[in-house]
């Protein structure tokens, strides 16, 4: 037991410093690839969680970008001058929800292919298709473990 607590222990440390190098890559990739001057990458992220959710609150989309509710309503009201989000029809008129407009949409596509190619041209030919496919799997396994674990 103790063995495993020492291969987490070392997993989260190298898991936390990668994911630091990570986003400050993705951050330098946006920066190059002309996006920046268009969306931050907050923004851009909002985005995808709102894509991958379907329809948000604003406390989840907090929840899950790990901010004050006040920086989420910002930034979503920012992205829904923009055209990109807009609010979604709930049964709970309390419940103010938010999805991605066809705006919204044709621009995360836009922008996923541009950053594709720049992470592609970052990467080479260090991975191969298998490697990649089972480096997802593993992180979409951590994820799923995470999320019933707080069930």
């Amino acid at each position: 037991m103790e063995n495993v607590d020492q291969t987490i222990e070392v997993a989260i440390n190298k898991f936390q410093v990668v994911m630091l190098r990570l986003n400050k890559e993705i951050v330098e990739i946006v920066k190059e690839t002309g996006l920046a001057n268009l969306l931050s990458r907050e923004q851009i992220e909002a985005m995808r969680i709102i894509q991958t959710e379907g329809k948000v609150t604003i406390n989840e989309l907090a929840t899950l970008q790990n901010i004050f509710k006040t920086a989420a309503s910002k930034r979503v009201a920012k992205l829904e001058a923009m055209g990109y989000v807009q609010r979604a029809h709930s049964d709970n008129k309390r419940i103010k929800l938010i999805m991605l407009s066809s705006e919204g949409e044709a621009f995360l596509k836009e922008a996923t292919t541009v950053i594709t190619k720049a992470v592609k041209a970052r990467l080479g030919n260090k991975f191969t298709t298998d490697e990649i496919e089972q480096f997802v799997d593993q992180l979409t396994h951590i994820d799923e473990v995470f999320r019933e674990s707080k069930s």
